[in-house]
């Protein structure tokens, strides 16, 4: 009976020792945990009255930096409403520009928009066939592209359509984590300028915020660039006048498509021969004077070479011809005479 109580009492030494130890264990843990603790509110105190309070603050502030980037990357993405720059590009042609200019300033400020950039050109000495073109750079909001196109694609002939998307999620999420990163850094300079007691420490934090001031506008501009990138989509339409609209058909077949060609060709030859009587009539000055000049520098070549006009040459010739026959006559007849005289003594 002794030696059984005697071994529970060994038993219940040894648990409450382990017990004991146990205790001693976590209450270490927990006294070096406050220790470290101490030590860093100390040095972090220490460094924000010392030399080292702008470091630190960078140091803090990369750290801050990198936890918001990494909670600002795919995952927001997917609570962020999707950023779609669009982009539409028209060809048109018309043969009343006027008319197409005015309904499509019109419908661009019935939707909301405005005119970006116009440039309109008309006759010219290089568009001499008196028709003219326009470009026109539109600013549209992105909910109302789709009937404002839909509304200008009916106004004249399209002939060509171009439209682009691009998505800009991604980076503009990307700023605005960097805005808040620089924000949050701003924020904890602000404090530790109040704290610091040396010049060197102000100046130091004074450079640290001009640059990120700079670096916050550059952010804020282009975040504002591609708020209005988004919000109004581009739209560029080309117009050209002409006298005859390009008929599009999608399957014309054989005897269309032969047919729509031989028409243009038509149309090419005479587009060409009016083209080449307006510049001949328009250009009879200029030949008349060129015409003029070279008679006049003929007939000068004539008087320094030839000495006589060049239409009297062959007169020349001929009587040069005529010269030489006239001596063989006279003395075939100045022959014939003296003969005749002898006969008639001798009579």
């Amino acid at each position: 009976m002794k030696k059984r109580y005697g071994m529970w009492t060994a038993m219940l030494a040894v648990l409450l020792a382990a017990a004991l130890l146990a205790a001693g264990c976590g209450g270490s843990g927990k006294d070096a945990g406050a220790e470290t603790t101490a030590v860093t509110a100390d040095t972090s105190s220490g460094s924000m009255m010392g030399m080292g309070a702008p470091e630190e603050a960078v140091a803090e502030s990369e750290a801050v930096n990198g936890q918001i980037a990494s909670s600002s990357g795919i995952d927001s993405v997917d609570t962020t409403a999707q950023k779609l720059i669009k982009t539409v590009n028209l060809t048109m042609q018309t043969r009343e520009f006027d008319t197409l200019l005015e309904n499509i300033q019109a419908k661009t400020a019935e939707c909301g928009g405005y005119v970006e950039q116009s440039d309109i050109s008309g006759l010219s000495y290089y568009n001499t066939n008196g028709y003219r073109y326009a470009w026109l750079t539109l600013r549209i909001p992105a909910d109302r592209l789709d009937e404002f196109v839909t509304i200008v694609s009916g106004l004249g002939n399209v002939t060509s359509k171009n439209e682009s998307v691009e998505d800009v999620t991604l980076q503009y999420v990307d700023v605005e984590s960097h805005i808040e990163a620089l924000e949050t850094e701003q924020a904890r300079l602000l404090e530790l300028m109040e704290q610091a007691e040396t010049m060197e420490d102000i100046i130091s934090i004074e450079s640290r915020l001009s640059e990120i001031r700079y670096e916050l506008q550059s952010y804020e501009s282009r975040l504002r660039t591609y708020d209005n990138q988004v919000n109004y989509s581009t739209v560029t339409v080309s117009i050209d006048e002409v006298d005859r609209e390009t008929v599009i058909e999608e399957d014309p077949g054989f005897f269309g498509e032969i047919r729509l060609r031989l028409s243009d060709n038509f149309y090419d030859i005479g587009q060409g021969l009016r083209g080449f009587a307006i510049w001949f009539i328009s250009s009879l000055p200029y030949l008349v004077l060129f015409a003029a000049v070279v008679w006049l520098v003929i007939r000068l070549l004539q008087k320094i070479f030839w000495k006589k006009p060049f239409f009297g040459r062959r007169k020349k010739k001929a009587l040069e011809e005529a010269a030489e026959e006239q001596p063989a006559d006279r003395t075939e007849t100045a022959e014939a005479a003296p003969a005749d005289r002898t006969e008639t003594k001798e009579e």
